[in-house]
């Protein structure tokens, strides 16, 4: 069941102002990337269905809300490509924030909490890795991604509450079999960013004394790139009680802060991206992990 909701409804336990019914519908959902509904209806239905409502559908994670968007009318049927409620977190601006040394939820709390206008979303995380962001003038959903990417974990998309979690789904026992269910696989290399020695920049230009980094692992072709690196260090903490710059230790500490960006950034890309894309068969069973 489809249910129309108002622009700012937040609970969807009635059937909402309306029940629509569907041409066709599909639900989109990656990890931690798209999560989207494609749906055609009639033209009953084009003084309702317009920008910014809120589609509530049923799917694995339960009832969830989708806001309707560009809404394309044809001489037969009405389409949208409604993306989930989560979105919003574009519309949501952190000026200034700066998380230090905090776990996986205490991140998301601070940035939640930092946020103009006030964010509607609520946040929740399981993710113990401890790390460190300054988020300037980005809005919460930039922030998030950045999140993802130094704390590690799944983003968990659920109606009005945003979540972290360092591993999703559940063992189900279903294995993917060839000549069972395994309907196809694809493996993709991608190269583009393999990197075996590394130039790496910092703040105001600066650079290593051994100027490169090596990795471990080398090819038969050269993989040499150069890259700067933000820096988030404050300038203040290295200041002498008459305020002025302690040089010596302001640019020790630049260049310790990079060449820990930069052993971190090598090792995850002195070897190709691999990804592999299974097709199964695999009925009511999502969030696979």
């Amino acid at each position: 069941m489809i249910k129309l909701f108002g622009q700012s409804d937040k609970t969807y336990q009635s059937n909402g102002d309306l029940v629509i019914k569907a041409l066709k519908a599909k639900v989109h959902k990656e990890d931690n990337g798209a999560f989207y509904l494609d749906l055609e209806t009639g033209l009953e239905y084009v003084e309702e269905l317009t920008e910014g409502r809120i589609l509530v559908v049923n799917t694995p994670q339960g009832d969830q809300a989708f806001r309707v968007s560009n809404v394309k009318q044809t001489k037969h049927k009405l389409t949208t490509r409604a993306r989930h409620v989560f979105y919003d977190s574009m519309n949501y601006l952190i000026r200034d924030s700066y998380v230090v040394d905090k776990d996986g939820n205490d991140a998301l709390d601070h940035l939640n909490g930092a946020t103009e206008p006030s964010s509607p979303f609520t946040t929740i995380s399981d993710v113990t890795t401890i790390n460190s962001f300054r988020c300037v003038r980005q809005s919460l959903y930039e922030a998030l991604q950045t999140v993802v990417e130094r704390w590690g974990g799944h983003l968990v998309m659920d109606n009005w509450t945003i979540g972290l979690r360092a591993s999703i789904g559940q063992d189900n026992q279903v294995n993917v079999t060839y000549g069972k269910n395994l309907q196809d696989i694809t493996a993709q290399y991608d190269w583009d960013d393999v990197v075996t020695k590394l130039l790496p920049t910092g703040y105001d230009g600066i650079m290593l004394d051994e100027v490169y980094l090596t990795s471990d692992i080398q090819y038969d072709l050269p993989y040499t790139k150069t890259v700067e690196f933000y820096q988030n260090l404050d300038q203040d903490e290295y200041r002498d009680e008459s305020g002025n710059l302690d040089e010596e230790a302001w640019t020790a500490a630049l260049k310790a802060d990079l060449r820990q960006q930069a052993t971190a950034y090598l090792q995850e890309n002195s070897v190709p991206r691999v990804n592999y894309s299974l097709k199964a068969n695999l009925e009511k069973i999502t969030d696979v992990g």
